[in-house]
């Protein structure tokens, strides 16, 4: 059930929705695009001429009305796949984070039967000594 939990919350609150102003979606947008330049910071976070150039080319290319995904698109064809501070939520990325949770979901069920069946009064030990002293099959 936990696991459940945490993995829709992580699931739900990995997705961001469009924010409706220009200023909003710049900020946005400059949040998650990494500088060319740096280490992981956002281009928000750096002064670096790169970054500062970049944030330029984003803010035109909001006031030209172009969405969030194609920009990101063009960062990413032009800086490359590590371009976005934020991973992309398809394709194998997703098997990344299914993966280790359903492996720990199997592991914990499988415990958890094997723990069962060791307890006193199941499994198949319980069924040889519920017969009477003496009595041989």
């Amino acid at each position: 059930m936990l696991v459940v939990v945490a993995v829709s919350l992580l699931t739900f609150g990995s997705i961001h929705g469009n924010p409706s102003s220009n200023a909003a979606r710049i900020s946005q947008l400059d949040s998650v695009i990494k500088c060319p330049a740096c280490e992981d910071l956002s281009i928000a976070q750096s002064d670096a001429p790169s970054a500062v150039a970049l944030r330029h080319r984003v803010s035109v290319f909001v006031s030209q009305d172009w969405s969030n995904a194609h920009i990101e698109a063009w960062v990413t064809d032009r800086y490359g796949s590590n371009a976005l501070l934020v991973p992309p939520t398809s394709g194998l990325s997703e098997t990344l984070y299914v993966v280790p949770v359903v492996a720990i979901g199997l592991a914990v069920a499988g415990l958890s039967w094997y723990l069962w069946r060791r307890r006193p009064g199941t499994g198949r030990d319980s069924e040889l000594t519920d017969e009477p002293e003496g009595v041989s099959p």
